[in-house]
């Protein structure tokens, strides 16, 4: 492989996947600089990767820059203390505010795998909502995406409310089934 393919391809991975690896990356970085500096790592390795391996067996470019972003974020913290560590003297802390930190800082992280998965199959989702129906897909983009209530929907589409509902809840119903949900 020549340099201007490697070129190429770098340069279509990294438009595709900046925004869902900046989204990453900013949501785990407690500084915007961090984030920078970790994305910034993130496609320099990407590069050298490709450069010296080349790419032919990346099935998911996606999937393997936010794997490189996840063990630039876990590398890139190890330095600091953990988050518990950081909070030493709580007395200034109301017992409400202690319990919520306590609470945020023993909450369970979904993993990125998880994450990952769980986005691959919205997509997979949203795309056979979409083959099958636009309307119902319409529907779906105004109310999970956009965040419209279902009245609101209703009027925009110029449809009855109960026909958004038999809709949205006929099709939930048959994409749980369809993928075992």
């Amino acid at each position: 492989m020549g340099n201007s393919d490697i070129d190429r391809y770098f340069d279509s991975v990294y438009t595709e996947t900046l925004s869902s690896v900046s989204r990453f990356v900013v949501s785990h970085a407690a500084r915007f600089q961090d984030a920078e500096d970790i994305i910034q790592n993130v496609y320099t390795r990407f590069y050298k990767r490709i450069s010296d391996k080349g790419y032919d067996d990346i099935e998911s470019a996606e999937a393997f820059v936010i794997n490189i972003a996840k063990f630039e974020c876990r590398s890139f913290f190890s330095g600091f203390k953990k988050q518990k560590d950081r909070v030493t003297n709580m007395s200034g802390f109301s017992e409400e505010e202690s319990a919520a930190l306590e609470a945020e800082m023993s909450r369970d992280q979904q993993s990125l795998e998880d994450v990952m998965s769980d986005k691959i199959l919205a997509k997979q989702i949203f795309d056979d909502i979409i083959k099958s129906d636009e309307t119902v897909g319409k529907i779906f983009y105004l109310h999970f995406v956009c965040d419209m209530k279902l009245d609101e929907v209703a009027r925009q589409l110029g449809l009855n409310l109960s026909t958004v509902k038999t809709k949205l809840y006929r099709t939930i119903e048959r994409q749980k089934k369809k993928f075992g949900i």
